[in-house]
């Protein structure tokens, strides 16, 4: 006990000294932040328009400020009144949004444009978007592929991914899947989601490059790291004959052996309470059932499979109930039922022994 007393009280301090460390840390962390606030406070105060955004930024993310998005959209608001194409950029997204301000695309149409027109890369990216989608303005997918381009030539990942989108269904445009599938490679290289979905597509179907089904299944996979629905319903496979075969013994297997338990409880109850091999019989096939609805799943769900990682928490998981399975299964073939004879045997001879003890 006493060296159980002392690794405890040594895991103690250490996990004391921990916590205290990374209190200290995060304490510091926001102190910096409040007092970047404060020196940003008193250089907007006086119409500098760049610390103007950054306070407008720092009401809008909660950084050592409380989290104000009508506070924000104010400080930026006087930032965006002095031309700064990041705070026009800015009030834009929070009109498009509803960010302390009730939505109005046709007022952020006008903002994302101011910054659009002196170069700001995400600004032209959102009126490509708007153009594209009709919101605030015509729909002009014409004028959707200018903006796109701009904002793609600069390397923005969400334009590029556009224009992969729009050359692939001719929108605006003659379709050339070739010009697809290099924008989409652009966007993916940058690690875009749905672009890496979109090159995986263009590999595993030959379109406007050369077929390459190992290389898109590379693609689905990183795509399938960021939660991508498309490359996710892509890697999640349905069941062959060979799979679906070996589930379906399984499912009768767990339901012979637990219904020939129940069946003892209706028939002959009270047997199951004497016998601990008919417990064992009765679980084990609760555990084939459980382990045949987790290899259905595994199957059909890419997400928990994740088949291109190697080891993982389900898939060792799956195998160690498996091990207990057959373990379990050799204990039930290997072990004997006690038989009638037997068991009429001891209940005389505990009936002689109690019989006896009542003489003594």
């Amino acid at each position: 006990m006493r060296l159980f007393w002392k690794i405890g009280a040594a895991v103690l301090c250490v996990a004391v000294v921990g916590g205290a460390a990374v209190a200290w840390h995060i304490y510091k962390a926001k102190a910096k932040l409040v007092e970047a606030a404060r020196v940003c406070r008193i250089q907007a105060e006086q119409g500098d328009a760049k610390s103007e955004f950054d306070l407008g930024h720092m009401y809008y993310h909660g950084l050592g400020v409380p989290l104000d998005y009508t506070e924000a959209l104010r400080w930026e608001r006087k930032s965006a009144d002095q031309g700064y194409a990041k705070a026009e950029y800015g009030v834009g997204f929070m009109y498009f949004h509803g960010k302390g301000v009730p939505q109005d695309y046709t007022e952020a149409l006008h903002w994302y444009r101011k910054a659009a027109d002196q170069g700001y890369v995400y600004a032209q990216g959102e009126l490509g978007y708007m153009y594209e989608t009709g919101k605030g303005v015509p729909q002009d997918y014409s004028e959707a592929l200018l903006w796109y381009h701009k904002a793609a030539d600069q390397g923005d990942a969400f334009s590029q991914n556009e224009l992969g989108y729009m050359y692939y269904y001719g929108k605006g445009v003659q379709e050339d899947n070739a010009e697809s599938a290099r924008w989409y490679r652009k966007a993916a290289e940058q690690g875009y989601a749905k672009a890496e979905s979109g090159i995986g597509f263009m590999l595993w179907y030959g379109y406007g490059v050369q077929q390459d089904r190992a290389e898109a299944k590379r693609w689905f996979r990183e795509a399938a790291d960021q939660g991508d629905e498309y490359a996710l319903r892509t890697l999640s496979k349905p069941i062959d004959g060979y799979e679906k075969f070996f589930l379906l013994i399984q499912l009768i297997g767990g339901i012979i052996l637990l219904t020939s338990f129940l069946s003892l409880n209706i028939f002959e109850p009270g047997k199951s309470l004497r016998s601990f091999r008919q417990r064992v019989i009765s679980g084990t096939g609760v555990l084939i059932l459980s382990t045949t609805c987790l290899s259905w799943y595994g199957y059909t769900h890419y997400k928990i499979r994740c088949i291109y990682c190697g080891l993982n928490t389900f898939t060792v998981f799956k195998w160690l109930l498996n091990a207990v399975i057959i373990g379990l299964l050799f204990y039930i073939v290997l072990s004997k039922e006690p038989r009638t004879e037997e068991c009429e045997i001891d209940a005389e001879k505990s009936v002689q022994g109690s019989e006896n003890n009542k003489e003594l």
